[in-house]
């Protein structure tokens, strides 16, 4: 089966998932190119910084800013197929001989047209900071597939992670579902979930979640090839939706001893 994922430029959490996916399952697939927005998309960049160190704290961020600086340096490197590591998402796909391309809108015709000409069988959505668009989502015959960090319909939106621990669950789910136009609204294809282990950070529960969406989305991927993908619609009703924390949220999320890093 013929696959393309969409993602971002993230050292810090995408680089975990797919390290897990192509470390155990590049031989299983045909991984045609994994295509890089830009982390967050549009989002002002100054707007983000200062969200981030409202969350993490002057240090966290300072930490994680040291972090990425330090992947793209070490990403830089060489690295061969089944080393214990990689820094960036471009020095794991060169390991594995995967086609690593940076892109703008995946919206954009012409990037369209190249996902057209590559004729996946599957496109697949791995934390694409974009909202993918009819013409894109048409294009592969076996779907466009998402992974959501949440027991979908609650906790649609932005950082589900964060609201699933402000909320006090005990575990933080995983939901891989088909797209369509509108946002985290196809059917489910796979739920799961993790238990948050005591005293956790969101930094650490994000990197653990992104190795175990690995695992799930391979499934559901052999599921899809298979033709036994069961897809089963959300009760939209018992749905929930969240943005990015305020400042109060934030603040009650540290009042909670809650820990971001």
């Amino acid at each position: 089966m013929r696959i393309e994922f969409l993602t971002q430029d993230d050292p810090l959490y995408i680089v975990p998932f797919f390290e897990e996916f192509l470390s155990h399952y590049s031989g299983e697939f045909e991984v045609l190119q994994i295509s890089c927005c830009p982390t967050m998309g549009n989002r002002s960049r100054v707007k983000m910084l200062k969200e981030l160190t409202a969350l993490y704290g002057p240090l966290g961020v300072a930490r994680l800013i040291a972090r990425a600086g330090m992947s793209r340096v070490l990403g830089a490197r060489r690295r061969e197929k089944g080393a214990k590591r990689y820094h960036t998402l471009a020095q794991l796909c060169r390991a594995h001989g995967v086609t690593y391309q940076k892109i703008g809108n995946p919206n954009d015709v012409s990037f369209v047209n190249s996902v057209r000409a590559r004729e996946a069988d599957v496109l697949v959505s791995v934390a694409c900071p974009f909202i993918l668009k009819e013409p894109l989502l048409a294009l592969a015959p076996l779907g466009a597939i998402n992974i959501h960090h949440a027991p979908l319909p609650r906790y649609k939106g932005m950082m589900p992670t964060f609201w699933q621990m402000f909320h006090g669950e005990k575990t933080v789910g995983v939901t891989i579902h088909s797209m369509v136009a509108k946002v985290d609204e196809g059917a489910a294809l796979f739920q799961g979930e993790q238990k948050i282990e005591p005293g956790e950070s969101l930094d650490h529960l994000i990197q653990r979640s992104k190795r175990y969406g690995a695992h799930c989305m391979a499934k559901v991927l052999k599921q899809v090839g298979a033709g036994t993908a069961c897809a089963t619609p959300f009760d939209h009703s018992k749905g929930s939706y969240f943005t990015f924390p305020t400042l109060d949220e934030i603040r009650e999320f540290h009042r909670r001893g809650l820990r971001a890093i």
